[in-house]
């Protein structure tokens, strides 16, 4: 058995689905983020394929990466382990971006809609899975809460979450998902732009599937991919967004006296990807 299995259904959807072999949650491993890239390379090459779905065969989504990742790569690197540590996180940028481009050509044309259908807990990585899909369909489970919680370990989302919300809603209203990593509810999450679409457990998978065979190339297309666009309530240059930043630096020295440096770095890749291409501003983030 592996973490991700692949199936195509008569409708034209592949389906992903990631069970992680027992465990209670499902948690990213290094070997299985290679894994679910390589269906999604099958998937985009299949003619038959007309989209895909990424969910879960458990009642949660996913608990995050498995942290012992990041204390392998340190330790196999030696006194030096940055280097590595970023290249490893640009390989994930790497996999994601693709996911959220899905085969498009440079004129935003030819992509396959991917959607996510989430049963339950997206916490970390699975969260940020989530983001780099097209549509994100959560179940109404009233234990269900999606959510970047890695502040609170002293980490900040390194898989494109940082960048990815905040150029989604702004860095006042990411705020409260990045820099308090709230946990939120389906209503919640759906208002905070989190998700797309609540629906009802029995109707999840065929709500993300009727999302994906009825998507434009212009639904797969995320913002900061089509020209013109402008960080919402202003990049770090203007003088709305100028007063955000200055806010919110003093709201985290204020909140962590300077002790636990993942706030701020957090903090200075939103401002200054803010202020570059996206592929650039994933390059901060790592």
């Amino acid at each position: 058995m592996t973490d991700f299995t692949y199936k195509l259904h008569d409708d034209g959807v592949a389906v992903i689905t990631w069970d992680v072999p027992g465990k209670s949650m499902n948690v990213l491993t290094r070997e299985a983020f290679s894994l679910i890239e390589g269906m999604i390379d099958d998937a985009l090459s299949d003619e038959a394929v007309k989209g895909i779905v990424i969910t879960s065969g458990k009642d949660s989504f996913a608990g995050g990466m498995d942290l012992n990742v990041l204390a392998t790569i340190r330790a196999e690197s030696g006194d030096d382990p940055a280097p590595a540590l970023f290249d490893w996180i640009m390989n994930g940028h790497r996999i994601l971006r693709k996911i959220e481009r899905a085969g498009m050509d440079d004129k935003n044309k030819g992509g396959k809609p991917i959607a996510c259908a989430i049963p339950g807990l997206c916490a970390g990585i699975g969260t940020e899975i989530a983001l780099a899909c097209h549509h994100r369909v959560m179940s109404d489970n009233p234990k269900g809460r999606i959510g970047l919680p890695e502040i609170l370990l002293g980490l900040f989302p390194g898989a494109g979450g940082t960048t990815r919300y905040s150029r989604m809603v702004g860095a006042m209203q990411a705020a409260p998902v990045l820099l308090e990593g709230k946990m939120l509810e389906p209503a919640k999450a759906k208002s905070a732009q989190l998700i797309d679409e609540v629906a009802p457990a029995d109707e999840l998978l065929d709500r993300a599937k009727t999302w994906v065979l009825s998507a434009t190339d212009a639904d797969i297309v995320k913002p900061w991919d089509q020209k013109g666009w402008k960080m919402p309530g202003g990049a770090p240059y203007h003088p709305a967004g100028f007063m955000t930043f200055v806010g919110a630096s003093a709201m985290v020295n204020g909140n962590t006296q300077g002790v636990y440096p993942a706030a701020q770095a957090l903090l200075s890749s939103v401002y200054e990807g803010a202020m570059v291409p996206f592929d650039t501003a994933l390059k901060i983030e790592a």
